[in-house]
């Protein structure tokens, strides 16, 4: 299944994660270098800044390569065997197992990545057994909701083969996630290739024998989740005891995830509400959309590679906001240099590229201006990737909600209007407006904190030459 969000859609992948809430949400608490150092966690972090190509880096990069191309090649494999009524449908129902993953990544995956981060290796195998069955009991009301879904769509046999995809892919996502919290990528790599790549594998053989379809489809992804699932829990060494005591975590996990709880609500409207608006015209123009989206899912190993590198880093920081802001530069520039060919190949052949991915007769091959739009939108949503995990690393999480509710406005204002209007095309222009006014928040935020941290050294610079001269410093 799909580990990662569409491009723009997923909460930062981070290997820790800083708490996002205290009990003034409008103020949360920092992560400071002693709370990171906790449980030996120092020697974990400080392999997050070997060099991005070294150590925790490289395996990280990798092994979100190995989930982005599992799920690229089978979207794309779907996209053309499918019909465009049939693929917009399957792109409803995947994008809500999305948006569920992300209420699950805000309650289990975020509280169990900072607990895990700040614990011992025999600390973290009842905190991730004890993860597994707050996931499954999640797993199974929120697979409910999704059933209901397929029922709407006159799909009443997919509820199950949704249920099971879903129970099954975020089992492996938590322990996929325990063995990130201690930045064991390496180890995660084998489990995540058994996962995605052997989905492609399968899908592939589906495709040139014509038995591919959706229920096909998420029947393998519900295999190839729970084998690599089995395969995870062995390496992290759970044993039965390691399952009791799940109740226990729940009141640290709500603590801890309630805020980023609403950040991830905000995705979810984001992420799905051009879908559902295109949906209202009907699901071919929803499978139009999604197929050009598609191509962009290539840049995610970098995307998420970057962010689980940079949120810890900035978060071992946290007392050094000049050095976490040089952490968010480096790598971010280093990120734009490798997604800048890509990107410029389909902005300077959008035609050649759709070609090339979805055949020639393909009703797609059309949607070379869409293509342009979206990659636009992209780079804006690189910018956002980047500054959001950098204020997740600071815990200030609540400055990317807001940032959210900015685009939330402008998903239903200019998303609406403009879908009604021009559909694909308007979809891809609401796209764009919306992560420009993202970024825009993000970046005014930024500024205010360079500007603090500019004139604070100053005032005590200037409060210390007064003291030195024996003058009143509190006036």
């Amino acid at each position: 299944m799909g580990a990662e969000q569409q491009v723009v859609y997923g909460v930062p992948e981070a290997a820790v994660q800083p708490p996002a809430v205290a009990a003034d949400a409008s103020a949360p608490k920092s992560l400071g270098a002693d709370h990171v150092r906790m449980g030996g966690s120092e020697s974990v972090l400080a392999r997050s800044d070997q060099g991005f190509f070294s150590g925790a880096g490289f395996w990280s990069m990798a092994d979100q390569g190995v989930v982005s191309a599992g799920n690229f090649f089978t979207t794309i494999l779907l996209a053309r065997c499918l019909l465009p009524a049939e693929y917009g449908v399957y792109a409803l129902l995947f994008g809500l197992i999305l948006m569920m993953n992300g209420f699950h990544s805000a309650f289990i995956w975020y509280g169990m990545s900072l607990l895990g981060a700040s614990r011992s290796e025999a600390e973290l195998r009842p905190l991730a057994g004890g993860s597994l069955v707050l996931t499954a009991a999640l797993a199974v009301v929120l697979g409910i909701a999704l059933g209901s879904t397929a029922v709407y769509f006159h799909r009443a046999p997919l509820a199950s083969w949704l249920l099971l995809a879903l129970l099954f892919w975020q089992i492996q996502e938590t322990t996929r996630r325990a063995l990130m919290c201690r930045l064991r990528f390496r180890d995660a790599l084998w489990g995540d290739a058994l996962s995605y790549l052997g989905q492609t594998a399968c899908i592939a053989v589906l495709f040139f024998v014509h038995r591919l379809t959706i229920a096909s489809a998420f029947g393998v992804m519900s295999a190839t989740s729970a084998a690599a699932a089995l395969l995870q829990a062995a390496q992290l060494k759970l044993t039965p005891p390691d399952f009791r005591g799940a109740f226990r975590l729940l009141p640290e996990f709500w603590d801890t995830g309630r805020w980023a709880l609403l950040v991830s609500v905000a995705q979810a409207f984001i992420g799905q509400a051009l879908l559902w608006f295109l949906a209202l015209a009907g699901t071919a123009e929803v499978a139009s959309f999604q197929s050009v989206l598609n191509l962009l899912r290539a840049t995610n190993p970098v995307m998420f590679g970057i962010g689980s590198v940079l949120l810890p880093t900035v978060a071992a920081q946290a007392g050094k906001p000049a050095a976490g802001l040089y952490a968010a530069r480096r790598y971010g520039l280093l990120g734009a240099l490798v997604l800048l060919p890509y990107f410029a190949l389909l902005f300077v052949f959008p035609g050649l590229t759709l070609r090339l991915f979805y055949g020639v007769g393909s009703p797609y091959v059309g949607l070379g201006l869409v293509l342009r739009l979206l990659v636009v939108g992209s780079a804006f949503a690189y910018v956002t990737y980047i500054l959001g995990s950098y204020y997740y690393g600071l815990s200030k999480s609540y400055i990317v909600f807001r940032s959210q509710l900015v685009a939330v406005a402008f998903t239903v204002v200019a998303g609406l209007v403009l879908v009604m209007k021009a559909g694909v095309l308007g979809a891809a222009v609401a796209y764009v407006l919306t992560f420009t006014a993202q970024t825009g928040v993000l970046v005014w935020f930024l500024r205010q904190r360079v500007v603090s941290v500019a004139v604070e050294p100053r005032s005590i610079e200037k409060g210390e030459r007064l003291e030195d001269k024996g003058e009143l410093v509190g006036k």
